[in-house]
């Protein structure tokens, strides 16, 4: 398929059509509230031990030591100096993060008491608002079966608001999932290592050769918003609606194998993603983002051997 399959430069964030501002500006401070106490426990040391040294900018090259790893090693200027030199980096003063959030009608409702897109609002509340407290930048994409808008990583306690506003006020203009319009954009727009959070229910299929090359260029980041359903099992017959379809159906227990075909199916596509060297981090819908976050964090510290 080409590459120019979406416009590469989509309309740059509008500004939604709210017609009550006051009511807008209500919900970004709930929004803002609610998640606070997430941003506070990130900020006890879990986001900057987590991210910070994973981006590294180039300083200089010096004459090699044995202390050196040989993988270090500069070969070109080795060869040019008939002696053994290695590349310096410095860790970069700030970060990059790009929050990908699913708009597609099969985040708008779920079983439990909070909708998954509203949990994945507080996910994503949360590490903006994060970021931009450690002064590094931050930027939103919304997509659906298309690339909705794109909003640039950027600095500051306003930027995070904006990207808060956006999450509450926009309307997307499709309804089904596509992650390969999404992940084309990313490639191309996104030119330094970025942290990426992909924020999904994950229910259509990852396109297989994007995702590894976001996975090599990023540090790429699989949230998965499960419905709560999942962990109760299926109690009583249930009649649900599909919201990108519209087919009407049941849930009972004698749906158990139809759920489990599609967690399986799920499962797959996040393997997919985990194989080409993302990582994972799954909250359930209705629950609190805090302890998954945590949790999520403390693995990745233990991985990286700094605890």
């Amino acid at each position: 398929m080409a590459m120019n399959f979406f416009p590469f430069k989509p309309k740059s964030a509008p500004e939604p059509a709210v017609p009550d501002s006051h009511k807008l500006f209500t919900e970004v401070r709930r929004l803002e509230i609610v998640t606070r106490g997430t941003v506070d426990t990130l900020l006890q040391g879990s986001y900057r031990s987590t991210f910070r040294g994973q981006g590294l900018e180039f300083n200089q090259v010096r004459e090699y030591t044995p202390e050196d790893d040989v993988r270090s090693i500069d070969w070109n200027v080795t060869a040019r100096l008939n002696a053994p030199f290695v590349k310096t980096f410095l860790e970069e003063r700030e970060l990059h993060m790009v929050l990908a959030v699913d708009y597609s009608a099969s985040l708008q409702y779920g079983t439990g008491p909070q909708s998954p897109r509203e949990t994945a609002f507080r996910l994503a509340s949360a590490l903006s608002l994060a970021a931009t407290r450690q002064q590094d930048r931050v930027g939103l994409m919304v997509f659906t079966d298309q690339v909705e808008f794109f909003r640039p990583p950027q600095r500051g306690r306003g930027a995070a608001l904006r990207i808060l506003r956006d999450l509450v006020a926009y309307k997307p203009r499709g309804r089904k999932t596509d992650f390969q319009p999404a992940f084309r954009y990313m490639i191309r727009a996104l030119k330094r290592r970025t942290i990426l959070f992909l924020i999904s229910d994950f229910t259509s299929p990852i396109p297989v050769i994007e995702a590894g090359v976001l996975a090599r260029r990023h540090d790429l980041v699989g949230a998965v918003v499960r419905d709560s359903l999942e962990d109760s099992g299926v109690p009583t017959r249930i009649a649900v609606r599909d919201p990108e379809t519209g087919r009407v159906g049941y849930l009972g227990p004698q749906s158990r194998k139809a759920f489990e075909t599609a967690k399986a199916f799920r499962e797959k596509q996040m393997g997919i993603l985990t194989s080409r060297g993302a990582d994972r981090l799954d909250v359930v819908s209705g629950g609190d983002v805090t302890g998954p976050l945590v949790a999520f964090f403390r693995r990745r510290l233990e991985r990286m051997g700094r605890r």
